[in-house]
């Protein structure tokens, strides 16, 4: 079968986020699907299952390693679109849509900007900062008080953490032991993104927790909750924005994602964008 490796959100080859996506040329069985992504260990691997289909979808599978399926991931929806666009469709399409256990989701093309299109926000339960802050190795003063600690999802659920410094962003990770037994509290934690803004400023640093303990050097699903919060608490006092988030600097694969969202007369809009650089293709024999 033939497959691909490509950067994701990356403004240069060798950053942003690895994807493994393998178009099959046969239908694979959920473990043998699970092998192949446990064999590479990327955070996620995408199948793409079929051609078009008559709703204008391609069938795409997310796995992630030693878990399964996710309904949703950010930034195997931009490769793997990425994919469709350069390889089955050769380039000609300005839009592709996915069709992934959360739904359908569109990615547009614009240059070599991808854009993809998120569900509306559903929020959660707050979280005590005094609860989450010594699962990662911070204290509780170094999360602000003005805005919640928050479950949030447009697809995939994360919680947002906003942080006081920069200091306080470098010094986050995690402390194994304290979060299983966190998440006996909160089972529905899957990963945690943490941020910082400076006042007035619309450039976000940012840092992903998945509940595998590994750090996410790009997470455009954790992106777009983000956006929902950050709409939906007015931080830029308005309803539409755009800013950028400069997310993976502190494990050595900057990635830079473009974020615009806004909620106006009760109708949601999530945008998360980047950039994707092939890096290697060949056959996948098994």
């Amino acid at each position: 079968m033939k497959f691909y490796i490509v950067d994701c959100f990356a403004e240069e080859p060798y950053q942003g986020n690895q994807l493994l996506v393998i178009i099959e040329d046969r239908k694979l069985s959920d473990e043998e699907q699970q092998k192949i992504t446990d064999e590479i260990n990327f955070s996620e691997t995408a199948f793409i299952c079929s051609g078009k289909q008559e709703n204008g979808g391609y069938d795409v599978t997310i796995r992630m390693p030693g878990i399964g399926v996710a309904p949703f991931a950010g930034h195997p929806t931009l490769g793997t679109a990425y994919v469709i666009q350069k390889y089955m469709e050769n380039g000609t399409s300005d839009r592709v849509i996915l069709n992934l256990k959360v739904g359908q989701i569109p990615v547009v093309f614009d240059g070599n900007v991808l854009t993809m299109s998120q569900k509306a926000p559903v929020f959660g339960d707050c979280v005590p900062k005094e609860e989450i802050a010594p699962v990662f190795h911070l204290e509780p003063e170094d999360i602000r008080d003005d805005y919640p600690v928050l479950h949030v999802s447009t697809g995939l659920p994360t919680v947002a953490v906003p942080l006081r410094s920069r200091e306080a962003l470098k010094k986050v990770h995690t402390d194994p032991d304290l979060f299983r037994a966190y998440l006996k509290q909160y089972p529905n934690h899957f990963c945690t993104h943490f941020f910082f803004v400076e006042t007035g400023d619309r450039l976000l640093e940012a840092r992903c927790m998945s509940e595998d303990y590994r750090e996410d050097p790009a997470t455009g699903s954790a992106n777009g909750d983000l956006a929902g919060y950050l709409i939906e608490y007015r931080w830029f006092d308005s309803d539409d924005a755009s800013w950028t988030v400069i997310q993976g600097e502190d494990m050595g694969r900057k990635s830079v994602l473009q974020v615009h969202a806004s909620h106006i007369h009760d109708e949601w809009t999530i945008e998360v964008g980047g950039k994707c650089h092939m890096i290697a293709s060949g056959e996948w024999e098994i």
